[in-house]
Protein backbone atom coordinates (compact mmCIF):
# COMPACT_ATOMS: atom_id res chain seq x y z
CA UNK A 1 0.00 0.00 0.00
CA UNK A 2 2.87 2.40 1.07
CA UNK A 3 4.46 1.63 -2.21
CA UNK A 4 1.87 2.21 -4.40
CA UNK A 5 0.84 5.71 -2.58
CA UNK A 6 4.24 6.71 -3.64
CA UNK A 7 4.25 5.95 -6.66
CA UNK A 8 1.09 7.74 -7.33
CA UNK A 9 2.45 10.71 -5.20
CA UNK A 10 5.64 10.74 -7.76
CA UNK A 11 3.54 10.25 -10.93
CA UNK A 12 1.46 13.70 -9.33
CA UNK A 13 4.39 15.13 -8.93
CA UNK A 14 6.05 14.53 -12.41
CA UNK A 15 2.76 15.01 -14.14
CA UNK A 16 2.41 18.90 -12.17
CA UNK A 17 6.00 19.81 -12.54
CA UNK A 18 6.01 18.61 -16.20
CA UNK A 19 3.06 21.13 -17.08
CA UNK A 20 4.10 23.96 -13.71
CA UNK A 21 5.45 26.98 -15.10
CA UNK A 22 8.83 26.80 -14.75
CA UNK A 23 9.18 26.55 -18.47
CA UNK A 24 9.94 28.91 -21.48
CA UNK A 25 8.93 29.20 -24.90
CA UNK A 26 10.06 31.01 -28.11
CA UNK A 27 8.52 32.15 -31.39
CA UNK A 28 10.97 29.97 -33.11
CA UNK A 29 9.96 27.30 -31.43
CA UNK A 30 6.02 26.95 -31.93
CA UNK A 31 6.34 24.88 -35.32
CA UNK A 32 7.59 21.60 -32.61
CA UNK A 33 5.35 23.30 -29.77
CA UNK A 34 2.54 21.14 -28.10
CA UNK A 35 -0.30 22.92 -26.10
CA UNK A 36 0.52 23.87 -22.50
CA UNK A 37 1.72 27.13 -19.81
CA UNK A 38 4.89 28.52 -19.91
CA UNK A 39 6.10 30.79 -17.42
CA UNK A 40 8.16 33.14 -20.50
CA UNK A 41 7.52 33.90 -23.68
CA UNK A 42 10.54 34.91 -26.60
CA UNK A 43 8.13 37.01 -29.15
CA UNK A 44 8.93 37.30 -32.76
CA UNK A 45 11.01 40.20 -32.33
CA UNK A 46 12.68 39.46 -29.24
CA UNK A 47 10.73 40.45 -26.68
CA UNK A 48 11.00 38.42 -23.24
CA UNK A 49 7.05 38.42 -21.68
CA UNK A 50 6.69 36.46 -18.40
CA UNK A 51 4.13 36.32 -15.82
CA UNK A 52 3.35 39.06 -14.15
CA UNK A 53 4.60 41.84 -16.52
CA UNK A 54 2.30 44.74 -17.17
CA UNK A 55 1.81 45.38 -20.93
CA UNK A 56 -0.11 48.37 -22.89
CA UNK A 57 -3.20 47.87 -25.18
CA UNK A 58 -2.67 49.89 -27.77
CA UNK A 59 -5.26 50.69 -30.58
CA UNK A 60 -8.07 48.33 -31.89
CA UNK A 61 -7.51 47.47 -35.62
CA UNK A 62 -10.71 47.97 -36.21
CA UNK A 63 -13.18 51.21 -35.10
CA UNK A 64 -14.26 50.09 -31.84
CA UNK A 65 -13.42 46.52 -31.14
CA UNK A 66 -10.21 44.47 -30.91
CA UNK A 67 -10.00 41.54 -32.98
CA UNK A 68 -6.74 39.97 -30.76
CA UNK A 69 -7.97 40.65 -28.05
CA UNK A 70 -11.04 39.31 -26.15
CA UNK A 71 -12.60 39.76 -22.64
CA UNK A 72 -14.62 37.67 -20.77
CA UNK A 73 -14.34 33.79 -19.78
CA UNK A 74 -16.85 32.20 -20.89
CA UNK A 75 -18.39 31.06 -17.93
CA UNK A 76 -19.27 34.45 -15.20
CA UNK A 77 -18.96 36.58 -18.67
CA UNK A 78 -19.64 36.12 -22.05
CA UNK A 79 -16.05 36.13 -24.31
CA UNK A 80 -16.70 39.62 -26.23
CA UNK A 81 -14.04 41.35 -28.13
CA UNK A 82 -12.52 44.20 -25.78
CA UNK A 83 -13.95 47.77 -26.67
CA UNK A 84 -12.37 50.61 -27.73
CA UNK A 85 -12.46 52.46 -24.48
CA UNK A 86 -9.43 49.97 -23.11
CA UNK A 87 -6.80 51.63 -25.38
CA UNK A 88 -4.11 52.65 -23.28
CA UNK A 89 -4.74 50.36 -20.54
CA UNK A 90 -2.22 48.52 -18.53
CA UNK A 91 -2.93 44.55 -17.89
CA UNK A 92 -0.55 42.06 -16.10
CA UNK A 93 -0.04 38.61 -17.38
CA UNK A 94 -1.73 35.61 -15.46
CA UNK A 95 -1.06 33.05 -18.08
CA UNK A 96 1.35 32.11 -21.12
CA UNK A 97 0.06 29.19 -23.10
CA UNK A 98 0.30 27.41 -26.82
CA UNK A 99 -2.75 27.13 -28.30
CA UNK A 100 -3.88 25.40 -31.60
CA UNK A 101 -3.01 22.07 -32.92
CA UNK A 102 -0.96 20.68 -35.73
CA UNK A 103 -2.84 21.00 -38.66
CA UNK A 104 -3.99 25.04 -38.01
CA UNK A 105 -0.34 25.44 -36.50
CA UNK A 106 0.18 26.50 -32.80
CA UNK A 107 0.34 30.11 -31.36
CA UNK A 108 0.96 31.78 -27.81
CA UNK A 109 -1.59 33.33 -26.03
CA UNK A 110 -1.69 35.71 -22.87
CA UNK A 111 -4.35 35.84 -19.99
CA UNK A 112 -4.32 38.88 -18.62
CA UNK A 113 -5.96 40.80 -15.39
CA UNK A 114 -6.54 44.21 -16.44
CA UNK A 115 -6.45 46.90 -13.17
CA UNK A 116 -10.10 48.34 -12.85
CA UNK A 117 -12.28 45.64 -11.94
CA UNK A 118 -13.09 42.49 -13.34
CA UNK A 119 -11.49 42.77 -16.57
CA UNK A 120 -10.08 40.01 -17.80
CA UNK A 121 -8.87 39.45 -21.25
CA UNK A 122 -7.19 36.69 -23.70
CA UNK A 123 -4.63 38.21 -26.09
CA UNK A 124 -3.28 35.96 -29.10
CA UNK A 125 -0.42 38.02 -28.61
CA UNK A 126 1.70 37.74 -31.98
CA UNK A 127 -1.38 39.31 -33.93
CA UNK A 128 -2.04 41.77 -31.16
CA UNK A 129 1.58 43.13 -31.49
CA UNK A 130 1.60 43.33 -35.34
CA UNK A 131 -1.82 44.70 -35.60
CA UNK A 132 -0.59 47.20 -32.87
CA UNK A 133 -3.43 46.10 -30.80
CA UNK A 134 -0.58 45.60 -27.77
CA UNK A 135 2.41 47.17 -27.66
CA UNK A 136 5.17 45.62 -27.69
CA UNK A 137 7.78 46.09 -25.38
CA UNK A 138 10.40 46.78 -27.62
CA UNK A 139 10.54 49.33 -30.13
CA UNK A 140 7.96 49.41 -33.41
CA UNK A 141 9.29 49.82 -36.37
CA UNK A 142 8.61 53.40 -36.79
CA UNK A 143 10.25 53.60 -33.38
CA UNK A 144 13.41 52.02 -34.44
CA UNK A 145 13.84 54.18 -38.17
CA UNK A 146 13.39 57.27 -35.74
CA UNK A 147 16.11 56.35 -33.36
CA UNK A 148 17.82 54.93 -35.99
CA UNK A 149 18.14 58.84 -38.12
CA UNK A 150 18.83 60.46 -34.33
CA UNK A 151 22.02 58.30 -34.18
CA UNK A 152 23.12 59.09 -37.70
CA UNK A 153 22.93 62.84 -37.51
CA UNK A 154 24.45 62.26 -33.96
CA UNK A 155 27.32 60.66 -36.21
CA UNK A 156 27.49 62.93 -38.41
CA UNK A 157 28.08 65.53 -35.95
CA UNK A 158 30.57 64.23 -34.53
CA UNK A 159 28.67 63.61 -31.03
CA UNK A 160 29.16 59.48 -31.58
CA UNK A 161 31.83 57.63 -32.58
CA UNK A 162 31.59 55.24 -35.69
CA UNK A 163 31.39 52.39 -33.17
CA UNK A 164 28.69 53.68 -31.07
CA UNK A 165 26.85 54.29 -34.28
CA UNK A 166 27.12 50.68 -35.64
CA UNK A 167 26.40 48.91 -32.33
CA UNK A 168 22.94 51.14 -32.10
CA UNK A 169 22.33 50.19 -35.60
CA UNK A 170 22.77 46.39 -35.29
CA UNK A 171 20.06 46.44 -32.56
CA UNK A 172 17.75 48.92 -33.81
CA UNK A 173 17.80 47.15 -37.53
CA UNK A 174 15.89 44.02 -36.04
CA UNK A 175 12.97 45.90 -35.18
CA UNK A 176 12.47 47.56 -38.47
CA UNK A 177 10.53 45.95 -41.40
Amino acid sequence: MYKKIMIIAVFINFAFSANVLGQEIKFSDLGTASRGEFTSYISKDGALYKIGDRIKIGVPSSNKTFAFITEGDGLLLPITPLQVQASGQETEIKRIYVIGNKRAGYSVAFRTKGIIGLSNYSIQIENAIENREVKSFDRTSDEALVELKKDKDKLDLGLITKEEYELNKVELTKFIK
